[in-house]
């Protein structure tokens, strides 16, 4: 809501003569000269959401005719920031069109369902065109940070996994390649943005701990093998807090799969740049997936699995983490056993 405020003078105290003795008057000529009214603003502004139809449709018309709110392109559609708003709207692309609006029917439902808003979308258009939630930030491949998303907190890379499974539990699969994950370097955080339906008569057979090392790994400009340990130290500390807290079927424990993440780290790396106890890490990770299978059928594998979590965290610690300080990360491997 906007509200106008006429400004009331004293116009009897202000003087322009400063030697004048009324203090007032004195006071009133260190102020400045009014030349226009004065519009305060109070309320909160309307989402774009509770807009009239014709308000939302006109608006998103105005975002998608100006050049500066182009956010890019797929092979199906077209990305527009919606300025002053949470939102982007994103535009199917037709044959022999401009790709506006104007071509569409004017539809807006509010229908959603669940897969709907994996993908971000808060309101459905004509045609397969969506408003969607704008994710702040760059995606991974034209960001010019790269060696930062190498680096970033275990959390980060967590929270993006727990996204890409929780689609992966409703059928919908991401589309991993860095241009579909977004990095936001204030928060440190990434959010993955593009998920398609997973095919029932032919599904894929999609790992998200693999997915989203090779999503990163290909952001690299140059092949920099002290990057990719880093990155695959992240991911092992994901894999083992997902062991210890979370894994519960033995489908969580394939969605991990390790081995195919090394393989894809392997093939990155030349042999002689792979770090000390590599080929140990990798069989002690896959013991500690079956400790955890056998944990799930019931038998009593605790100190056996918790023993070679430890050993694995400081083999990681020691040889793949870089400037990691660490209280565990100064103790000696033999001392785990």
């Amino acid at each position: 809501m906007i509200s106008i405020h006429q400004l009331h003078c004293n116009t009897s105290i202000y003087c322009r003569d400063k030697n004048c003795g009324n203090k007032k008057a004195q006071f009133a000529n260190q102020l400045p000269e009014l030349s226009r009214d004065i519009v305060s603003f109070s309320g909160k502004q309307k989402d774009l959401l509770d807009l009239p139809r014709k308000r939302i449709f006109a608006t998103i018309e105005a975002a998608i005719a100006d050049k500066n709110n182009f956010l890019g392109e797929g092979n199906e559609a077209k990305t527009y920031r919606i300025p002053d708003t949470p939102y982007c709207v994103r535009i199917v692309k037709k044959p022999d069109s401009e790709n506006s609006l104007v071509d569409y029917p004017k539809l807006l439902s509010f229908n959603l369902d669940k897969k709907d808003k994996i993908n971000h979308i808060v309101a459905k258009l004509a045609q397969g065109s969506c408003i969607m939630k704008y994710i702040e930030g760059e995606n991974c491949h034209f960001t010019k940070k790269q060696k930062e998303l190498f680096d970033l907190p275990v959390e980060s890379y967590h929270n993006l996994y727990k996204q890409i499974r929780y689609a992966k539990d409703n059928d919908m699969v991401f589309d991993s390649c860095p241009t579909n994950i977004i990095y936001n370097k204030k928060d440190k955080s990434l959010t993955a943005i593009d998920f398609y339906e997973q095919d029932k008569e032919f599904p894929e057979d999609v790992r998200s701990l693999p997915a989203i090392f090779s999503a990163i790994a290909m952001t690299a400009k140059e092949p920099e093998p002290e990057l990719y340990k880093n990155l695959l130290g992240k991911l092992i500390k994901v894999c083992l807090f997902e062991m210890e807290s979370f894994a519960k079927t033995p489908q969580d424990i394939a969605d991990l799969d390790v081995n195919r993440m090394f393989k894809r780290f392997e093939s990155y790396c030349e042999e002689e740049s792979l770090p000390p106890l590599y080929n140990m890490l990798k069989e002690k990770l896959v013991d500690i997936q079956c400790l955890k299978l056998k944990e799930l059928l019931g038998e009593d594998v605790k100190l056996e699995l918790d023993g070679n979590i430890k050993v694995v965290n400081a083999i990681v610690k020691q040889t793949l983490l870089k400037d990691d300080n660490s209280l565990l990360s100064k103790l000696k491997l033999w001392e785990v056993f």
